[in-house]
């Protein structure tokens, strides 16, 4: 799956991933840090919604780590490969779509997996780098679950 995402150009990092990397998961830890070393190698865009710089940060902020959220802040706006998406009308739209559909089958997603699924959409991205296996129903571009890394 690891080849799977290097042939991509614009990856979109789901929430799942970065938590884990943010963790230091003992399971996750080492293949999310391998796909970003590859990212970085290979000049791959990531993208990520700021949905999930809200929820990371939303995490910093409740564990009274008010600089360390403005260092993800600092760290999303700086990297040369990683670019933050604002959630506008057109991603909000989309989301709604997604949200809806997927009520209506066995693989529901929730509000802020659809803004996060809209926000990788909308803005084009080949591969999605999640853990939620129901993005697949949703989207043509490739997921990789970090349980298949």
């Amino acid at each position: 799956m690891i080849r799977d995402i290097g042939q991509s150009r614009v990856l979109f990092l789901d929430t799942g991933p970065l938590v884990r990397l943010l963790q230091m998961h003992p399971d996750f830890y080492p293949a999310v840090s391998g796909v970003l070393d590859m990212v970085y190698e290979k000049n791959i865009q990531v993208l990520v919604s700021s949905v999930t710089l809200f929820e990371i940060s939303r995490r910093a902020f409740e564990n009274g780590e008010g600089v360390l959220a403005r260092q993800y802040r600092e760290f999303f706006e700086h990297s040369k490969n990683v670019k933050v998406c604002p959630v506008d009308a057109e991603i909000s739209v989309k989301a709604a779509e997604l949200y809806a559909a997927s009520q209506k089958t066995n693989h529901k997603i929730s509000e802020a997996e659809s803004l996060r699924l809209a926000t990788a959409f909308v803005n084009g991205a080949d591969c999605i780098l999640t853990e939620c296996a129901n993005f697949r129903d949703a989207t043509d571009a490739l997921v990789v679950t970090l349980d298949e890394l």
